[in-house]
Formats: structure tokens, C-alpha cells, sequence
């Protein structure tokens, strides 16, 4: 049997020997950017050194382009990734105000707008239906919803947020934002309410023959329908709250033309006369207050009326009998 071995060169006479057809291999898994790359050695010493070639330095440069491109993606839309920023909670507005329907792309990138569109529309609570509300792409602009506009120059800076001027009652539901970034598109929702304040008031309605005096505390033009009233008392001079559980009658509630709804209640005053100044309360609550309002109404002690009448009165009667003695008797003056 023969033998195969390698034959060595003049170069090769002063290495040692490692065996047959050795041969020195890059590992599979060095760094593509020259991470794993080592300058070369010099042969037997008596060599020169092998100068080393120009890949580290353009490996480094791939290296350094890639870590910028990567910086640019973070403030640009990359394809399969791109997302919208919504509202994350519930959004509640008061009838008539400006509402703004969140919907951004984070990072506020920079964007062509030839290449971006945006629709938005509305699903209503009441019937359920999702309606078109204002659409933007291309040479494409439709407006179904009076004054709703989208912000070129934001969409440009990656915000798509919806303006609405004086909302409705029936704009209350979820508002869905639809974003394309050709090739890219995501979408993200985002719900409204809208409430209405109740206008208060509260008087004193004189007794009459059939109802003695009462307090009126009159609910009006708020939404949505659930409110609650209580009512209170409490001596001038005393710091302390009696809440009223008797004589209280809270009617209906009725429906306004607006949608809005109006309520009355009324506290019925005892007889009893007051020997002090009572101040009587109506504590509203209501989804549009952040805490419950009160209105107030004093009412004097009924022992000074009683006082004038009984007191004063005679005095009046007892001059007007001496004034008319001096008119028509004089003689007895």
C-alpha cells in the first residue's frame, strides 16, 4: 500500500510537520462583521508578515451602516410592524364641547403623504351601526360628518387624530381610526361618551289651600338619565347635617326635544314653627359632576313672624284708631 503526503515547499522546510494535507478553516460561526477576524501570522519566523487586507475595513463600514439604518427605522413605519396609538380608556366629554379621537403612530415619524390614507367612523351605541366619518387618501378627501377634519401637516408627522367641533348626543360610541402606510395598514379603536350637566334651581313655592309650603329643587337638561337627589338640613348656628327621608316627592323624569332629560322634587315643610334659621340642602349627583353639588336655601324662624303679627299688628291698628279719633272728633282732643 501506498501513502499520499503532502509535498512541502522551501517555505514550508523550517515549519513542523502537523500531519498530512493540514488545513487551517475559518469556524463556521465567526461574526460577519470581522468580529471574529484575527490578523494573520507570520510563517516560520523567518518570513515576512502577511499585510492584512481591506475586509476588516469593510466589514466595520457594513457594521456601521447597519446600526444607523437601524436607528432610522425606530422613527419610520417598517413593513409588518406598523401600529396606532388609541385612547386606552373610555373618553368622556360634556354635550357641545370640542372633542379630539386620539390615533397617532408612536415615535412622530416623518411621512410622504402620497402614500398614506386614513378613515375613521363611528359605531353608535344605539342601533349598532358603523358609519363612514371621514375619509383621506390619495386625491380622495370626504367629509361625512360636518366640520370633522384630520391634521394634513399632523397626518404628515404620523398623527391621524379625529377634530370634532360641538359633538352630539348621538356621537357618543366607538370611534375606529383605520391608518394605511402603502404597503402597511393598522387600525385601533377608541369610545366616547358624551354627558350633559343638569341646569339647578331651587325656590320656596308659597303654601296654599291644598299644599303647604314646599321646597322645589328643578333637574334640567342632562344626560344620561341616572341622577340621584337628597335633601338636608341643618340649623344656622350649628355645623352639624340632618338628612330629610319624609315628605319628599321626586316626579318623573321627562325627555327633552335635545335628548336631555328634566326631573323635579319637592320637600314638604312641616308646620312646626322654627325657634332658629334652618338652611334646607339639595345634594345632586350626577355622571357629569366630578363630586355631588349642592344648592341652599335659608329659611328665618317662624317665631319672628309670629312676633310681628301679634305685636306689631296691634300697634298699627291701635294709631290708625287714634289718627281717625282726631279727624272726625276733635273736641275730644
Amino acid at each position: 500500500m501506498t501513502s499520499q503526503s503532502c509535498q512541502r515547499g522551501p517555505e514550508s522546510a523550517h515549519m513542523p510537520h502537523r500531519g498530512p494535507c493540514h488545513t487551517a478553516l475559518r469556524s463556521p460561526g465567526s461574526s460577519p462583521c470581522g468580529c471574529g477576524l484575527r490578523p494573520p501570522k507570520t510563517r516560520g519566523g523567518h518570513g515576512k508578515p502577511v499585510k492584512s487586507s481591506t475586509a476588516g475595513s469593510s466589514w466595520a463600514a457594513a457594521c456601521l451602516a447597519v446600526l444607523l439604518g437601524l436607528l432610522w427605522l425606530q422613527h419610520v413605519p417598517v413593513a409588518g410592524v406598523l401600529e396606532v396609538k388609541t385612547a386606552e380608556t373610555t373618553q368622556v366629554v360634556s354635550l357641545h364641547d370640542n372633542v379630539t379621537v386620539l390615533c397617532e403612530i408612536p415615535g412622530s415619524p416623518r411621512l410622504d403623504i402620497t402614500t398614506v390614507g386614513i378613515i375613521w367612523s363611528l359605531k353608535n351605541e344605539r342601533n349598532e351601526s358603523e358609519v363612514p366619518i371621514y375619509e383621506f387618501y390619495g386625491n380622495h378627501l370626504k367629509v361625512l360628518r360636518p366640520g370633522a377634519n384630520v391634521s394634513l401637516l399632523g397626518l404628515e408627522r404620523g398623527d391621524a387624530s379625529l377634530h370634532l367641533p360641538s359633538i352630539k348626543l348621538s356621537e357618543a360610541g366607538e370611534y375606529r381610526c383605520k391608518l394605511v402606510v402603502t404597503p402597511e395598514k393598522a387600525e385601533g379603536t377608541a369610545r366616547i361618551d358624551v354627558v350633559a350637566d343638569p341646569a339647578l334651581e331651587l325656590f320656596v313655592e308659597p303654601a296654599t289651600q291644598r299644599n303647604g309650603e314646599r321646597l322645589i329643587c328643578k333637574l334640567d337638561g342632562f344626560y344620561p338619565e341616572a341622577f340621584d337627589i337628597q335633601w338636608e338640613r341643618r340649623a344656622l348656628k350649628d355645623s352639624h347635617f340632618q338628612v330629610i327621608t319624609e315628605g319628599i316627592i321626586t316626579g318623573p323624569t321627562v325627555r327633552n326635544d335635545d335628548g336631555t332629560f328634566s326631573v323635579t322634587s319637592s320637600l314638604v315643610l312641616k308646620p312646626a314653627l322654627e325657634d332658629h334659621e334652618v338652611i334646607y340642602y339639595c345634594v345632586v349627583s350626577h355622571r357629569s359632576f366630578h363630586v355631588p353639588k349642592k344648592l341652599n336655601v335659608t329659611l328665618p324662624k317662624k317665631g319672628s313672624v309670629e312676633i310681628y303679627v301679634t305685636i306689631v299688628g296691634p300697634c298699627v291698628l291701635l294709631g290708625v284708631v287714634l289718627i281717625l279719633t282726631k279727624v272726625f272728633c276733635p273736641w275730644t282732643w
